[in-house]
């Protein structure tokens, strides 16, 4: 395991990657016909089916789970502004800029996820009919329960970065939409069908629902073609193509059915060999990103927050606020000018790196920088 450039116990990649692991697992279990579906399946009462995932808090029901999302888009406004988005887009760009290896993953999987997403748009009524022959409709509105928070957290960077977008990323007044605008409209579309279809109260509804879900799924990635990646960086988003592999994973994973015709298991397995190889193709993307990051990191000394600090886009009081950070948050120092440090920090709502400035008497340094080659 490699060392994290910010002094963490495993790298931002690997914890990335085994979070993604773990969600996987838990919606193979509740679709895949595993031991936990077949408790699900013969559970003795509807609560007992309604059970959440995080067994330290369990699924209370639909309207807890529309709170829950309601409290968290409340909590995010305070951890997003136009200072903090700019500060994501600027740093992805310079990454971008830096990496030939970067843009060639980013091509790869960007040509993987299109090929997946259009195998998917042509089985589309094979998955549904998939779904409702299962009788996996209550689960599967559950797995969408758990996956709000998620939806909700990207809805929030969508929402910020299309505010961005329309004041200063637009380089014309053309009435043409701009990918960037694209995207955040389609992304709070998502969140908003998701939510539609936790409170569906019935399976022909829950099937209506996710297919039209599905539908925004493949406008989204077709929309955006070649550039989705870069795209998403720019905007935080980048988590975001994790999260819908996970989501096409669970359909994917739902058990075939002995009323199958050969062609549509033929269908199935073309599904999962897709979904793995856009799989691989992330990790070797996030790899590639993880040693960008390295790379950049290396060159600056690292250090700590020793106390909680608010971070800004000019090294200045009168500064727009980026993110208000608290004590001991890993930084590395890119810049000084006078009693200000401009830093590199973890973004933790979009998990990209991001630059603002920070007043010196708040950081404590840990290392000196790695000299350079040559050096």
């Amino acid at each position: 395991m490699r060392t994290n450039p910010f002094g963490l116990p495993e790298s931002a990649t690997d914890r990335f990657l085994r979070e993604e692991r773990e969600r996987a697992a838990l919606y193979r279990n509740a679709l895949g016909g595993s031991a936990v579906a077949d408790a699900m399946k013969h559970a003795k009462t509807a609560s007992e089916m309604l059970r959440g995932f995080d067994f330290d808090a369990p699924y209370r029901g639909i309207l807890d789970t529309l709170e829950r999302d309601r409290k968290q888009r409340e909590s995010l406004k305070h951890l997003t502004s136009n200072a903090w988005a700019l500060s994501v887009t600027e740093t992805a760009r310079r990454l971008a800029g830096q990496d030939r290896s970067l843009l060639d993953q980013q091509r790869h999987l960007a040509s993987s996820v299109l090929d997946t997403v259009r195998a998917f748009g042509a089985s589309q009524s094979l998955v549904a009919s998939a779904i409702a022959s299962a009788s996996v409709g209550e689960t599967y509105r559950r797995v969408i329960a758990e996956a709000l928070p998620r939806f909700t957290t990207f809805s929030a960077i969508a929402e910020r970065m299309l505010v961005i977008d329309t004041l200063t990323l637009r380089a014309s007044d053309e009435e043409r939409e701009t990918a960037t605008a694209f995207a955040a409209r389609t992304v709070i579309e998502m969140q908003q069908v998701a939510a539609a279809i936790v409170t569906a109260e019935t399976d022909e509804e829950t099937a209506r629902l996710q297919g039209s879900l599905f539908d925004l799924v493949q406008s989204f990635f077709q929309g955006l073609g070649p550039n989705t990646l870069p795209e998403l960086q720019r905007m935080g988003l980048v988590g975001f193509i994790s999260f819908i592999l996970t989501i096409l994973g669970a359909y994917a994973l739902i058990p075939q059915q002995q009323t199958m015709s050969p062609d549509e298991k033929a269908a199935f397995s073309s599904l999962h060999e897709k979904i793995d190889r856009a799989q691989a193709e992330h990790h070797r993307y996030h790899e590639a990103a993880a040693q960008s990051e390295a790379a950049l990191l290396a060159k600056h000394q690292r250090g700590y927050l020793a106390r909680a600090a608010t971070l800004r886009d000019a090294p200045s009081r009168s500064g727009a606020v980026v993110w208000k950070a608290p004590q001991d948050t890993e930084i590395a120092v890119e810049e000084r000018k006078g009693r200000w440090h401009k830093v590199l920090f973890r973004d933790p709502l979009s998990g990209q790196l991001a630059r603002a400035w920070v007043y010196a008497t708040a950081v404590t340094p840990l290392a000196a920088p790695l000299p350079a080659e040559g050096e």
